[in-house]
């Protein structure tokens, strides 16, 4: 299917080629051993094909090392190309329809992304409600962390069966993120964090895809039905936060918040690993796998307020 619909939009010349890079991205075959920007923008696309659960980073460094043939090996398999861990005309065919022109990504759009409004704010933190000003750092670079979240996110998406994913919260000012009660080294201060739910998809089972995408940052909550993943390792503007940030677990196995209590639905969760009969009312007790409906409600439901944000 995906291959019919590759074609027919070769056929058709509406794929769209990314307007910054006029075009000329990618100019010829990429492997091991390569460097350069071309390379670079290679990584940002195919990081979160990189699949160790074991924390180990692809380094957006602009040389093709190991790492980056692994993840690209990971991304043919997926879209039925050769495995060959070198990319060609093939792989930029496929790049360049999961693309906008603004940059952005086929599923995904810089307004997702951008500082919601509250309510329970005063104009001071709503001022740059839409928009990536008012950060830490300029809002070309909130924007370009924002874009290299995004190709994350798909990664994740195509592997959880391309199901769709609700964004509620992307970037915040600083003024709005002290308002809400978000943590003062925020990765949503950067643009490089998003905080979703998936449709049809168990939270649990969410963190696991994301652990096989390369977000070095992720957390739950136990008051809250939503996940919180971060590329905080690529974010050099905050140092003091480049480590690894999963959730911890307790003797079972289970995943916990930050206040030490299970994330929602984790006891339901392994109730269903030990009685498959009786997966949907031991889920449902304690938490809704959220339908597309309930995703599209939770992307336009605004920020919570009152510490409770990361």
């Amino acid at each position: 299917m995906w291959l019919l619909t590759l074609t027919a939009g070769l056929l058709s010349g509406v794929l769209a080629v990314p307007a910054y890079a006029d075009g000329g991205v990618f100019t010829r075959p990429l492997t091991i051993g390569d460097e350069g920007s071309d390379v670079l923008e290679l990584q940002i696309r195919v990081a979160g094909w990189f699949e160790r659960t074991d924390q180990r980073q692809l380094k957006l460094s602009g040389i093709f090392d190991l790492k980056t043939a692994n993840a690209l090996k990971a991304f043919q398999k997926h879209y039925d190309l050769e495995v060959t861990g070198t990319a060609t005309q093939a792989e930029y065919d496929i790049l360049f329809a999961l693309e906008d022109v603004d940059g952005s990504t086929d599923n995904f759009d810089f307004t997702e992304f951008d500082q919601n409004s509250n309510s329970q704010c005063g104009d001071k933190a709503n001022r740059y409600a839409g928009t990536f000003k008012g950060g830490p750092i300029p809002r070309e670079m909130i924007k370009e962390n924002v874009r290299r979240l995004m190709w994350r996110l798909e990664a994740m998406r195509a592997k959880g069966g391309d199901k769709p994913i609700g964004v509620n919260s992307g970037y915040r000012s600083l003024t709005y993120n002290e308002c809400i009660g978000g943590a003062s080294l925020s990765q949503h201060l950067f643009g490089a964090a998003a905080d979703l739910r998936v449709a049809d998809i168990h939270n649990h089972d969410s963190r696991d895809i994301a652990k096989r995408s390369q977000f070095s940052g992720i957390a739950c909550y136990s008051t809250t039905t939503h996940n919180h993943l971060d590329i905080r390792l690529d974010n050099l503007e905050l140092p003091e936060a480049m480590y690894w940030y999963w959730p911890k677990t307790d003797e079972k196995g289970r995943e916990l918040a930050d206040d030490g209590n299970l994330c929602t639905g984790e006891k339901a969760y392994f109730k269903q690993k030990k009685d498959e009969s009786n997966v949907l009312r031991s889920i449902r007790a304690w938490e809704p796998i959220p339908t597309v409906r309930d995703v599209e409600a939770f992307k336009t439901s605004g920020d919570y307020y009152g510490g409770l944000a990361d």
